[in-house]
């Protein structure tokens, strides 16, 4: 019997570890995304400075429109990777809130075994205590 709370005990400290890794894991996979997401903030922002300064200068010659458009071409197509490495993390991200919300459901089972396992375990030392009381009183009885 006591064997099988230690068990318990050993399953529910491995059980907490999982989830303290995986909550580790999450919170990791949510600053990563965030930075992505702000790269992403960035990019935007840089072409429309870029779209912005490209209106204000329709005066300017050929070939600083063509370096303009180049620019804001390049940066469409980093925007669009960016997004591609958002969209990544927050799949990631979801993944790993789900694995976590399963190691945390493990861990509550092991938990409420254990809880189980030791209000048994103490049921059933009442009874041999109670058990013992009455043969005791048994006993005195039959002395008197």
């Amino acid at each position: 019997m006591q064997a099988a709370t230690k068990s318990l005990k050993t399953v529910l400290k491995v059980k907490k570890h999982q989830e303290n890794k995986a909550h580790l894991e999450l919170i990791h996979i949510r600053r990563e995304k965030q930075e992505k997401s702000d790269a992403l903030d960035r990019l935007h922002e840089e072409k429309d400075g870029a779209l912005v300064e490209s209106i204000r200068a329709l005066r300017t010659r050929a070939t600083e429109l063509q370096v303009n458009r180049a620019f804001v071409q390049k940066l469409t197509g980093q925007i669009q990777k960016q997004k591609k490495l958002v969209h990544e993390m927050q799949t990631k991200e979801d993944t790993k809130r789900d694995e976590l919300v399963e190691k945390t459901q493990a861990k509550k089972m092991v938990e409420k075994l254990n809880e189980r396992r030791v209000a048994e375990l103490s049921k059933e030392h009442e009874r041999k205590e109670q058990r013992l009381i009455d043969v005791l009183a048994q006993r005195v009885r039959l002395e008197y």
